[in-house]
């Protein structure tokens, strides 16, 4: 959906938001309800960004689905369990924006679930004390869907194949932006400031080596377009940035189906996705296997388990290149970032039953050897000898049984892949404070100026599933509010 703006070259809006992923998208809706005129800018053809590529898993604390299951949560607990996925890297990182995001969760997957976006659950995931993983139906794609059905009935203007240049600063407030569209240098004025819906920075090369480690640098994005671009345009007007250094991975990554898995296939009808999630919801675990194995082999990462267990990693070339201490690390710094996984079929058999599996959805099911070898068989190549599984994978004959020599796998062998290194998120951000607003070093506000979703972590890391897309969303949502309130007081003001 794309409204097309008037000739004009200057247009007046109450917000102005810039990303159409969807933390944009929740933001300019969540103002559009309170009654704003709300422009939203994308720089791509289409939108969806980070998210519409996720899993589309939830994480909220005391959710209506929680309670369904008389599961007991509160967002104390929610904040505690946070911290626990790496308690020295996660401690005092942003205390504030974790504990806004908690109190503010359940409320962000109740919107969600007004504007007829389905889950099923909750799940579990360890180091959560309860399940708290709330899976949207019947993919992630249903946000984008959703969120633009709301933005076309609340009146939301939606520009694709924008750029935005900068900022617009007037009296030292954020009060629209600069941006190309069409061949036209446009601008859009807007009272209420500015939302920066950015994404993280994982797509920009240059960001990537200016902050990250030599393997980071180098591991391909999942995330192409995710350019840093909200980053850079705040910095310019004084915004300060937090842990532009840090991330979770890089980590392996199988290149997905080329027709996207079988959940991708479903369509995202309303009325569907909402009997899709009865069904899902009243059905026992067991039932929901086969459906949540094919998501499995389609997107989720292989477990570092397998080289503990003897098996190696090659680059294209048939080289091993490293002693598979860090896999996704080393690989990253070999050509085109790939390699292969080369296992025997003692491997295999370990890793076709508990409690050894190729890959996971914590509690709900496990992807073992034989379901990647039946949904995925692109990726998994046997062979009896050296030669032919070279032959085959197209890699020289010669590195591989050098590589293969000096580990302790015996014929036949298993080859999976190709296999990448890549990076899902970066976790760097501009510093926000509980209202949303960019913060400068010393603490102050930008004016005017509002970040949300990956852009707008304020410092906070998110280890595990759920957060990024729990974040994205809650953070949406409130920025439309905060700025509806803020233009709401400044009207009162200016009346009284």
């Amino acid at each position: 959906m794309s409204k097309a703006l008037s000739q004009s070259k200057d247009s007046q809006w109450d917000l102005v938001v810039v990303g159409g992923g969807g933390a944009g998208l929740a933001s300019a809706v969540s103002a559009a309800q309170k009654g704003l005129k709300v422009l939203l800018l994308e720089r791509n053809a289409q939108v969806g960004g980070t998210t519409a590529m996720s899993v589309g898993s939830y994480t909220a604390a005391g959710s209506s689905l929680q309670k369904r299951k008389n599961i007991k949560d509160n967002p104390e607990w929610l904040v505690e369990d946070m911290w626990k996925f790496d308690e020295a890297l996660l401690t005092g990182d942003s205390p504030t924006i974790r504990t806004l995001y908690a109190q503010q969760s359940a409320r962000g997957l109740e919107w969600l679930i007004s504007l007829g976006v389905a889950f099923s659950g909750p799940y579990p995931e360890l180091p959560h004390r309860v399940n708290r993983m709330h899976n949207v139906i019947p993919n992630s794609k249903t946000y984008i869907v959703r969120l633009l059905e709301a933005a076309k009935k609340h009146g939301v203007s939606i520009v694709t194949n924008a750029q935005v240049g900068d900022l617009i600063i007037t009296d030292g407030k954020a009060c629209g932006v600069r941006y190309s569209n069409g061949g036209q240098e446009l601008t859009a004025q807007s009272s209420g400031g500015v939302v920066l819906a950015t994404g993280d920075f994982s797509g920009s090369k240059s960001l990537r080596e200016k902050y990250l480690s030599d393997s980071a640098a180098k591991a391909l994005p999942i995330n192409q377009n995710a350019l840093g671009i909200g980053h850079e345009i705040a910095v310019k007007h004084g915004a300060s940035t937090l842990q532009m250094d840090r991330l979770f991975g890089p980590q392996l990554r199988f290149p997905t189906p080329s027709k996207g898995g079988f959940l991708n296939l479903l369509p995202t009808w309303k009325w569907l996705c909402k009997l899709e999630a009865l069904i899902v919801n009243s059905v026992p675990t067991w039932v929901l296997k086969p459906v949540v194995k094919s998501l499995l082999v389609a997107w989720m990462s292989p477990t570092d388990a397998i080289f503990k267990s003897g098996g190696i990693l090659v680059n294209q070339s048939g080289n091993r290149f490293g002693k598979e201490s860090s896999p996704a690390a080393e690989l990253a710094m070999q050509e085109n970032c790939a390699g292969f996984i080369i296992i025997d079929e003692t491997i295999a058999k370990k890793f076709n039953s508990a409690p050894n599996y190729i890959s996971t959805a914590p509690g709900i099911a496990f992807a073992y050897f034989t379901d990647y070898k039946r949904g995925r068989p692109d990726l998994v190549t046997s062979a009896k000898t050296v030669k032919e599984l070279a032959a085959t994978i197209k890699t020289d004959v010669k590195n591989l049984e050098e590589s293969i020599a000096s580990s302790g796998l015996k014929a036949p062998f298993i080859s999976l892949g190709p296999v990448y290194s890549m990076l899902t998120v970066t976790e760097g951000s501009l510093a926000i404070n509980a209202k949303l607003q960019v913060l400068k070093d010393d603490g102050s506000v930008v004016k005017g100026l509002y970040a949300v979703g990956a852009v707008g972590q304020g410092g906070m890391l998110l280890k595990g599933h759920g957060h990024h897309i729990g974040w994205a969303m809650t953070s949406g949502m409130l920025a439309g509010e905060e700025v509806a309130q803020a233009l709401k007081s400044q009207y009162s003001t200016a009346t009284s």
